[in-house]
């Protein structure tokens, strides 16, 4: 059985975004966040901004072709959950059109994508809940903590959970925000600092392996399967998360077992044409999956069967050069070739969330601002 662990993490390292892809997110997010703490067009009812998305969890993945460099960015505002979905998304169009050109933004159901010549940008308005957390969050802009730390960092995580903030912190941790949905006409609730939670405590479980693991299948999912409907971005990485073990000794039994998981796990699914619900995190009655047909889901399950053949091979495969041409298969040619070096004796750690990658991926503030 060949982990081939070199070779996964020169894989990992070949996927990762690059230094300009870093300094796209950066620039992108840190520009949008200085205009919204700064503009009087939104000053009546802006109360903080923060990073989320896959950059924020350490698992996104270079783009590839005409694609950009994309970050997420919540703006949570004061605005109450009586007003209609299109006027409170409406209050963000001024801004937008004072700091951008018409052909720079464009509505969502859900938020606005700005687009500018090497990065992507989700703002995402949401609102508070209650008054306690409003004030948690409001009393945030003290609260910063220095780049290069990352989700890995526990002390970090742990303290930012609990917020170190006046009036309601450790409720604030607790309770969503609230999403206008223009599709739907209704709010709807939102939890990034569940999923920041679960993101850090899975990948110490699986001994850091986990957000490489999810890397890994966002780039089978990317290259392989294009054109394929079903889960993809978030939808998929909190699939992954859901099936990927606890346990792991190497990245390539972590895609192995969990591309195994979702096949068996979902196999009745499929043979029905349905979708399965799976709870957000924080969130039991909010289902990621909700947009997620049955027919969509159902195609890109014939894929994972597929794809978990290939990984069975390649993992259960003693010779490392015809493993590494069965991984080739499943994850294309940023695998690199085998050259007859490649160790078994690293416990199968390739790229892990706590060593160098933390540098790259991780780079951005934990930052509450006001």
């Amino acid at each position: 059985m060949a982990s081939i662990p070199t070779l996964f993490a020169e894989f990992l390292s070949n996927i990762r975004p690059k230094d300009n892809h870093i300094e796209d997110y950066k620039s992108g997010h840190r520009r949008l966040r200085e205009k919204l703490q700064d503009d009087d067009s939104v000053s009546e009812f802006y109360v903080a901004d923060f990073l989320q998305g896959s950059y924020k969890r350490s698992t996104a993945v270079k783009p590839r072709g005409d694609e950009k460099s994309d970050v997420d960015i919540v703006f949570v505002s004061n605005i109450e959950r009586e007003t209609n979905p299109d006027e409170a998304l409406e209050l963000c169009v001024p801004f937008l059109q004072k700091h951008y050109d018409d052909d720079e933004w464009k509505r969502n159901d859900r938020s606005f994508k700005i687009e500018r010549d090497s990065v992507e940008i989700d703002l995402v308005l949401t609102a508070t809940p209650t008054e306690a957390a409003r004030s948690a969050v409001e009393s945030m802009g003290a609260f910063e903590v220095e780049e290069n730390l990352g989700i890995e960092n526990k002390s970090v995580l742990s303290e930012a959970l609990g917020m170190n903030a006046k009036g309601g912190g450790g409720q604030w941790k607790d309770e969503p925000l609230y999403i206008p949905d223009r599709r739907l006409q209704k709010w709807e609730k939102t939890h990034p600092l569940k999923t920041l939670e679960f993101t850090s405590k899975k990948n110490s479980l699986t001994d850091g392996h986990y957000v490489n693991v999810v890397k890994a299948l966002k780039w089978w999912r990317r290259c392989k399967t294009p054109d394929v409907e079903g889960p993809s971005s978030y939808p998929l990485e909190h699939l992954v998360g859901e099936c990927c073990p606890n346990s792991l000794d190497s990245v390539a039994q972590g895609v192995t077992s969990t591309l195994e998981q979702i096949r068996d796990e979902y196999r009745s699914h499929a043979a029905q044409n349905r979708s399965p619900e799976l709870p957000a995190h924080g969130l039991p009655n909010v289902d990621v999956f909700d947009r997620i047909d049955g027919d969509e889901f159902a195609e890109f399950h014939s894929c994972v069967v597929d794809a978990a053949d290939i990984a069975r091979t390649a993992y259960g495969e003693d010779n490392k050069s015809q493993s590494r041409d069965e991984w080739v298969r499943l994850f294309g040619d940023e695998f690199p070739p085998y050259e007859g070096s490649d160790s078994d004796n690293e416990d199968g750690k390739a790229v892990s969330f706590s060593s160098s990658e933390s540098t790259e991926v991780s780079d951005q503030e934990f930052a509450w601002s006001n």
